[in-house]
């Protein structure tokens, strides 16, 4: 649950759903779960329209606009390219950072201090990303924090991105799988609870062992 008290005008980013993009809160109110107090938002997102939130169960993140310093200062890898120049974007070395941000996994996936259980379901959850339509765009949101990826990449160079993206997805869920190997039913808890393509994934990698 978190504790930060929102405001009317908070940017936020869901951070289970980053690809809902940065949104504004326009509505607080108070309320109370399990004896603790907490708040029910709503935020508007670009990406997803008008959510109401309950802090009790969801964590939100807020965002500040300023950006000090290069843009790898921030929290999130492509923080404030979205503000740079098209020749810097397409600099050298602006390039190896974005390529590194766009095929990288998140933190919730590869941090060793958080537990396997929450790593392990962190990787199966991104499998609800697919190549295809919308939800090309959605991880492209959620990868690049931009709102709108297509204003600083093509269509085709988003798919490149997936596709080695994927694969790094794939590779590192079969490392935590084996990881795992001696918790049977941690994993089958988890993979119950995943959706369909994180499923298909375990089975066959499950299978090729």
């Amino acid at each position: 649950m978190s504790t930060r008290k929102f405001e009317f005008g908070d940017r936020v980013r869901h951070t289970k759903r980053p690809e809902w993009g940065i949104g504004s809160i326009v509505k607080t109110e108070h309320l109370s779960v399990n004896g603790q107090d907490a708040q029910r938002v709503a935020v508007r997102f670009p990406n997803a329209g008008l959510k109401t939130i309950s802090t009790a169960h969801a964590e939100l993140e807020v965002m500040t606009d300023a950006i000090a310093g290069p843009p790898d200062v921030d929290k999130h890898p492509l923080a404030g390219w979205d503000k740079m120049s098209e020749s810097d974007w397409l600099g050298e070395v602006a390039q190896r950072k974005v390529h590194e941000a766009m095929v990288s996994l998140s933190e919730a996936v590869r941090d060793p201090f958080n537990s396997l259980q929450h790593r392990l379901g962190a990787c199966l959850d991104l499998f609800r990303f697919e190549r295809t339509g919308g939800s090309l765009l959605d991880w492209a949101v959620a990868q690049s924090g931009l709102d709108d990826p297509l204003s600083r990449f093509t269509r085709h160079e988003l798919e490149v991105f997936f596709d080695q993206w994927a694969g790094n997805r794939t590779e590192h869920l079969q490392l935590l799988l084996g990881q795992a190997r001696g918790d049977r039913q941690l994993v089958e808890k988890l993979v119950a609870a995943a959706n369909p393509a994180a499923r298909e994934s375990v089975r066959r990698l499950t299978v090729e062992r």
